[in-house]
Formats: C-alpha cells, sequence, structure tokens
C-alpha cells in the first residue's frame, strides 16, 4: 500500500474505507468478480444481460408475517416455454411439418406450420395451443384462464370424411393450472369448452416436460401428454349419425366420452445466429381403442399419429 512506501501512517477516514472494502469483498465475492466474469450467455440466442439480482428474504417473524409478492415463474405454457429464454417477449417461425391429413387418419400429407409464441411480464404466454393468463399464483403455482381457437376438419380432407360434413374452426374457453421446478420440469393442466364454432365440448388436457440437456448452441426438452373429451366432443368428432352412415356409406356409430389419446414429443433448439434458431421436433400419439372403435378410424385410419416438422425461429425482445 502506498502509506507503506513511504512511511505515513494511515488516516483514520482510509482505514475505515479499507476495512470496509474487505469486508464487503469477503461477503460477496461473486460481487467483486462481476466486473471481470464473462458475460452471462443464453443457450439459445447467445449472450443476454445478467438476471436482477434478488433481495435477501425475511430475516424475523414480524417481517416473514408481512404480505409477500408473488414472484412469477416460467415454463407452464408448453414446450417453448422451457426452451425460450425468459427475456423473450415474440418469437415468430415457420417450416413444414409431416402429419395426418386428420386427426386418426393413416394418410399423410406436407403442410407449412406457423408458430408464433409471446410471453409478456411473465403474466400473458400465448403459443400454438392457446393463450394463458397467470392471473392467481400461490405455493409455486399459477391458475388463470386459458383460451384457444382449435382447428376444423373438413370433407375434403380425405375421401374417408366425405359424407360427415365439415367442423370449423372452435373457439374454446376455460382455466389453467402449472407450475415449474428445478428449472427443468413443467407441468401442467387445461380444461376448456368449445363455446362457438365447431364443437361445443369439454376437452382436458395434462402434459408434463423436462428440459434434457442445454448447452451454448442447442437444448433439447421431451413431453408426455394425454387428452380427454366429452360426449359432446366425441360425438362432434368420432360419432356416425344415421344421416351420416347413408351419405357416407359407414355404418351408425356412437362416441362416448373418454380418453382420447396418449404420447409423447421431442422438442430441440439449435443456435445458428444472434436471434435465429431451429427448432426440429418429432410426435407421437396413441389413440385409445373406445376412440379409435369409430369407422372413421377404424376402418380408414390408424390408431398411431406420428407428426415430424421443424420451424426456423426468429426472436425479438422488447423493453416494456
Amino acid at each position: 500500500m502506498p502509506f507503506e512506501k513511504s512511511g505515513e501512517r494511515p488516516s483514520p477516514k482510509r482505514a475505515l474505507l479499507a476495512i470496509v472494502a474487505v469486508i464487503a469483498a469477503w461477503a460477496n465475492p461473486a460481487a467483486a468478480q462481476q466486473t471481470i466474469d464473462e458475460p452471462t450467455l443464453d443457450p439459445i440466442f447467445g449472450k443476454r444481460p445478467p438476471p436482477p439480482v434478488r433481495e435477501v428474504g425475511p430475516m424475523n417473524d414480524e417481517e416473514y408475517d408481512q404480505p409477500q409478492p408473488w414472484d412469477p415463474f416460467r415454463g407452464f405454457v408448453g414446450v417453448l416455454t422451457i426452451l425460450v429464454p425468459e427475456t423473450t417477449n415474440l418469437s415468430v417461425g415457420v417450416g413444414p411439418q409431416y402429419t395426418p391429413d386428420y386427426f386418426g387418419s393413416d394418410d399423410y400429407e406436407f403442410q407449412p406450420d406457423p408458430q408464433v409464441y409471446v410471453r409478456f411480464r411473465n403474466f400473458l404466454f400465448f403459443d400454438d395451443d392457446g393463450a394463458d393468463l397467470a392471473l392467481f399464483g400461490f405455493s409455486g403455482f399459477a391458475i388463470g384462464p386459458s383460451l384457444r381457437i382449435a382447428g376444423r376438419r373438413r370433407e375434403r380432407d380425405n375421401p374417408a370424411l366425405v359424407g360427415l360434413g365439415d367442423i370449423g374452426f372452435t373457439f374454446e374457453a376455460g382455466g389453467f393450472i402449472a407450475t415449474t421446478f428445478l428449472d427443468r420440469i413443467s407441468l401442467r393442466a387445461k380444461l376448456r369448452k368449445g363455446v362457438a364454432g365447431g364443437h361445443e365440448g369439454w376437452i382436458a388436457d395434462g402434459q408434463g416436460t423436462i428440459l434434457l440437456f442445454t448447452t451454448k448452441r442447442f437444448s433439447a426438452s421431451f413431453s408426455g401428454n394425454i387428452t380427454w373429451v366429452d360426449d359432446n366432443y366425441a360425438d362432434t368428432f368420432f360419432s356416425v349419425t344415421p344421416g351420416q352412415a347413408a351419405a357416407s356409406g359407414l355404418p351408425v356409430f356412437d362416441a362416448d366420452a373418454g380418453f382420447r389419446d396418449v404420447g409423447g414429443s421431442f422438442n430441440g433448439y439449435i443456435n445458428i445466429g444472434k436471434r435465429w434458431s431451429v427448432n426440429p421436433y418429432v410426435r407421437y400419439r396413441r389413440i385409445f381403442q373406445d376412440i379409435a372403435d369409430t369407422p372413421i378410424i377404424d376402418q380408414f385410419g390408424s390408431r398411431d399419429q406420428f407428426v415430424a416438422g421443424f420451424h426456423l425461429m426468429r426472436e425479438f425482445t422488447f423493453d416494456m
């Protein structure tokens, strides 16, 4: 130190400042190294700012009894949520997918598959499974409304559907409950009802996603899911009425409520540049026997459903 070389005695003020600096460095070595550490690297889109420092939790009973703010969490919408960076506000992409031409079909075709993913302040989440609003949270859970536009089925999609009539797009509304833990596992359940359009039934979905691994260039996850439908939904998509039987040549069939399908999917994210990535995926579903007994599937389709494709994604982040 300078005063050791010159033989000067340090002033009380300088000595006090030196002692405070030593104590601060001992108490928080991470902060002392902050200026020389490498920038935080996002596993998908490269560099991003370090996360904000959280305040120290309550230190006594009086503080603990005070109302505590809810700390929103990530990962309860879908597969993308557990892979895309927390700072993402908007990701858009498009790519081809190889998929059955209707649910239960054994005829496959290539289709364009646009993808939009939105995260707004850990409150609004939107992807290809709809929009979820995290209105309430407690003990690591989130609860709120869930909305979705479900796909349609048309007679012209496949000769097996001729005479059954078209089923239009459906606006579904309901709710969800979800949680994420260990920063790697996401669980969610959704219950929604068709309120306008193609069907008026109830549909319930359950899904679990685990982040398998993540590096600077590549991330991968696996998801398992199961779906249940009520009588109204089953009648709309899988029953064959006497009028439909006369028009299509299929036998009359009355579908009942029950589990529709169970399956899993593998999703990857490959960082190919600043804010650009490729998202390959494969999915498999196994239709439950009670649903697969419909002649729409039994005579012309398959219980095994596969989907494969990829998206070319571009991320956008906005200051709000």
